[in-house]
């Protein structure tokens, strides 16, 4: 829902501008990086469009990086994701696939220079706090990496992989006792949880063979040994990489988003039941403008698994694109009540509010957003724009210059403050 980047209302026009949207609105991402550069290798000349290609190009560099993630091609994936980090490294996201993709390709200390970076940004990253804890566990520092596990618990209680991958460890450190643990505290929190039942029955097995002299106590520790070891054999990354076997091979000319598309096709044929896999999919049906899949997708993802914030927040967006704003709100405000303190989500919501001409809420729905998070530079100049709406010149001139102070711009500054005096003459600095 960051199209609101591209209204400013000091945009003037710039076709090779306008024709890189038209290709990232398309999906067709390699086309609007090389338009976006285009733009970005001449900063004079371009104006205040320096600034908004350089958002448009991390997103493009982001979804191409995404993608050959998705399709194992993790140094084409670190490629294009480093590129995005170079333009905006203050996105937690970033660097975590980073260290997603480094740790398929056994780049374990970069991996987890990353990794610390996305945590640095966002010290409640459960995901990047799991992923750095698998990484301690491949370069051998178990006491850090039960640490992340048991930090990750503290944050999310209610996860019971945290408590397996912790009893694992334990494993790992031949502390038994504490893994039987961590495992029946996964189990009371799944009681499904085949795979901590079959580590239980396994030290349960093991125990008793302490009675069978000291040689069938070493091969069953040894055996324990190389069970615990299999739980990090490979990053938690993407769960349909197991089901399809190696990284996908493409030729040159081929249309990466499609290609993506169709491995996800046979993912959810191979399990349908996972619905990070429908989630997948809808978000590359969407990047194709393939809206009406998109929804049905994100659709199947929500009846899987009710509470999937970032399934509700696509499905929103795609709602969007498809002109259906009120089932987009609806959706938002379901997402809302799954998490409250989240300022993404009154963020899209106020941008909602505001395509409907509700200035009064989309107001309220920013301000939410500042108070949560008030470095929140499109946020600012939407809270911005909706004031200027509404006639309210001193509130849109106090954070337009808010917005100035906060979000360093290399070029474009001279044209917003002209667009501020011009426009905001008389009102408050």
């Amino acid at each position: 829902m960051n199209q609101i980047v591209g209204k400013f209302p000091f945009l003037g026009q710039n076709s090779i501008y306008s024709q890189a949207l038209g290709h990232y609105e398309q999906g067709n991402f390699e086309q609007a990086i090389e338009g976006f550069s285009r733009i970005i290798s001449q900063p004079k000349k371009a104006g205040i469009f320096h600034t908004f290609s350089l958002f448009y190009l991390k997103e493009s560099y982001l979804h191409l990086g995404f993608a050959y993630e998705h399709l194992g091609m993790y140094d084409k994936a670190v490629e294009h994701l480093a590129a995005a980090a170079r333009i905006s490294g203050n996105y937690a996201d970033i660097h975590y696939h980073l260290g997603q993709c480094l740790c398929s390709l056994g780049e374990f200390d970069r991996a987890e220079q990353e990794l610390r970076r996305a945590l640095e940004i966002n010290p409640r990253y459960t995901a990047a706090i799991s992923l750095l804890g698998f990484t301690y566990v491949k370069l051998r520092r178990l006491n850090e990496a039960a640490e992340c596990y048991r930090k990750a618990l503290e944050i999310n209680p209610r996860y019971a992989d945290f408590y397996y991958l912790l009893g694992s460890i334990h494993g790992l450190a031949h502390r038994f006792n504490a893994a039987m643990k961590e495992f029946q505290k996964a189990l009371e929190v799944n009681p499904h949880y085949r795979e901590a039942r079959i580590k239980m029955a396994l030290i349960e097995e093991c125990s008793l063979s302490d009675r069978g002299g000291e040689l069938r106590k070493t091969d069953c520790n040894q055996k324990l040994l190389e069970e615990f070891s299999r739980v990090f054999a490979a990053p938690p990354i993407d769960v349909s990489r197991p089901l399809l076997g190696p990284s996908v091979q493409l030729t040159e000319g081929d249309d990466i988003i499609s290609n993506t598309i169709l491995f996800y096709e046979k993912a959810v044929l191979v399990n349908p039941n996972y619905a990070d896999l429908h989630y997948q999919l809808g978000m590359y049906y969407a990047k194709k403008g393939l809206h009406q899949r998109a929804i049905e997708t994100f659709l199947k993802s929500l009846k899987i698994n009710p509470g999937y914030v970032q399934a509700m927040i696509s499905l929103a967006l795609t709602y969007l694109k498809a002109g259906e704003i009120d089932q987009s709100i609806s959706m938002i405000l379901k997402a809302i009540a799954a998490q409250p303190h989240y300022p993404d989500l009154h963020y899209y919501l106020g941008t909602l509010y505001a395509e409907k001409g509700n200035m009064p809420d989309a107001v309220g729905e920013f301000e939410k957003a500042l108070a949560i998070n008030p470095d929140y530079p499109e946020c600012r100049a939407a809270l911005a724009m909706a004031y200027e709406k509404q006639g309210k010149k001193e509130q849109a001139a106090l954070h337009w210059n808010l917005y100035l102070k906060g979000h360093i711009h290399t070029e474009g500054e001279e044209e917003m403050q002209r667009y501020i005096g011009r426009n905001l003459a008389g009102a408050g600095e």
